[in-house]
């Protein structure tokens, strides 16, 4: 891994998020870029566009001076740009954070985008973070670690991938060994089902013995759990078996589908709950 993108609004739900890219720059030596994007304000008359001009120019100004005191604070605190393993800048636009982050991910090179989330409260400051987040999700078609402002001190030591057997489980895994590989994480692959059965068992089977063909030598542990309804296992097994990371695949069709077909105010809350790396689907031609 290169280079790691880090979307930031100056809250402390972003402030979490930056330490967990620093932990993860600073193991893969990797280049961290803080992003801070300014929306164009729309405007109907020369006069307000005069007006809107001069306050878009204060906006970039001071976000600027957080900006550049932020990375001051990484260089400082880690060792950024000195001899603390990575290097790390920042981008200011004025732009939607869509559209940034995909120009940057499609032709910048990063790899991996760290975000804070959290779930709904009563304050349209966190509607709009856990909005962003899942618009990121959503639209951007890379890697993204949303991170919740409750998270833990960041650790890697313990990621949880849920699987549904398919195609795009094997370049999904690929990918989350290759985030693994920097912390020597245990991963532990698991699969949800309603009830057991013969054919269940059989399909397990299968699907452990050509995980363990695909990746020698990784710190692999394959559980098949049964829970009727899947998000509830899913996070019941993340809880018991001490997750520091849950990883899905974010596909159109599949068991855990449900997880983004809920209402929005449904998926910030269990996106807020754990680290959640979200991997697009993607078969293997």
């Amino acid at each position: 891994m290169e280079k790691i993108l880090c979307p930031v609004d100056f809250s402390d739900t972003s402030g979490r998020a930056i330490e967990y890219a620093v932990y993860i720059a600073q193991h893969a030596g990797a280049h961290l870029s803080l992003l801070h994007v300014l929306h164009l304000p729309i405007v109907d008359t020369s006069e307000t566009a005069l007006v809107a001009s001069e306050l878009l120019g204060e906006q970039k100004r001071d976000a600027a001076v957080k900006l550049d005191a932020l990375i001051l604070e990484m260089e400082n605190r880690y060792g950024a740009n000195r001899d603390g393993g990575f290097t790390c800048d920042y981008i200011l636009k004025e732009a939607l954070l869509t559209d940034i982050t995909n120009e940057l991910t499609a032709s910048g090179g990063y790899e991996l985008i760290v975000m804070g989330t959290t779930g709904l409260d009563n304050t349209m400051e966190e509607l709009l973070i856990g909005s962003n987040t899942e618009a990121v999700i959503e639209e951007v078609k890379s890697p993204v670690l949303s991170i919740p402002a409750t998270a833990p001190a960041p650790s890697f030591e313990k990621i949880v991938y849920a699987s549904d057997y398919s195609e795009e489980d094997r370049n999904a895994l690929k990918q989350v060994v290759n985030l693994g590989s920097f912390f020597g994480s245990q991963i532990d692959v698991v699969h949800v089902v309603k009830s057991q059965g013969a054919t269940h068992s059989e399909e397990a089977e299968h699907f452990w013995a050509e995980l363990q063909k695909l990746f020698p030598n990784v710190p692999l542990n394959f559980q098949e759990i049964t829970n009727k309804h899947r998000d509830e296992g899913l996070k019941a097994y993340f809880k018991k078996a001490g997750g520091e990371v849950l990883a899905i695949v974010r596909r159109k069709k599949g068991f855990l589908r449900e997880l983004f077909t809920q209402s929005l105010a449904e998926r910030l809350t269990y996106q807020a709950e754990v680290p959640l790396l979200v991997l697009h689907g993607q078969k293997i031609k």
